[in-house]
């Protein structure tokens, strides 16, 4: 199960602090496996810094007993969520086109841009924040490895875009470098008017 579909599922609201305490308790009623750390202290790294809990240890103490917690009233029923905007998107075109998570992404960010193109012409900032809300999202429920993923299929689309405008007449490399060139020179221009404006 990947991420973004763990925000469909229920997860604990403790008070501020009491969920942290309570899994640290329960990880650290075993020894750690891998560093060796007693019963009831911290792991540590290999240079002995405290650390996360290791898998190891993770793995002895078992899942933390949330349904007991929850039993006990440690904690309230939390509000329904919703998806983000961004990952509905993916999720229906991963089923639209029949495509991976990575591409799926993609083609959700890229209608994004598309959809906002007027704004971003504009240079509008909540039209800027927004594409990077919706960016930040992505690259949280993804993590690392998947923010890379959407990374490489962008570029691959941008590459193949680059190549089909520039046919038999030119190179992708050039086109690429005009696109880049023209995007900031246009950048460059409002900023300047609206430096020339405000003074």
């Amino acid at each position: 199960m990947t991420q973004a579909d763990q925000w469909w599922h229920w997860r604990p609201q403790f008070p501020a602090g009491e969920e942290t305490k309570r899994v640290r308790a329960w990880y650290r009623r075993v020894a750690c496996p891998s560093c060796s750390a007693a019963i009831g202290r911290a792991c540590r790294s290999a240079s002995g810094h405290p650390t996360d809990h290791h898998r190891a240890r993770r793995d002895a103490a078992g899942p933390p007993p949330y349904e007991e917690w929850r039993k006990e009233g440690l904690f309230q029923t939390p509000r329904p969520r919703t998806l983000p905007a961004i990952l509905e998107d993916s999720h229906k075109a991963r089923a639209q086109f029949n495509i991976d998570v990575p591409l799926g992404d993609a083609v959700a960010i890229v209608s994004h841009v598309m959809a906002d193109r007027l704004g971003i012409g504009l240079g509008d900032d909540p039209t800027i924040d927004r594409l990077d809300d919706a960016a930040r999202t992505l690259v949280l429920a993804r993590g690392p490895i998947g923010s890379a993923d959407l990374v490489t299929v962008l570029a691959v689309q941008v590459g193949i875009l680059a190549g089909v405008i520039a046919g038999a007449h030119s190179t992708p490399e050039a086109v690429y470098d005009n696109l880049v060139r023209e995007h900031v020179n246009l950048a460059r221009q409002q900023r300047n008017t609206q430096k020339d404006a405000s003074e």
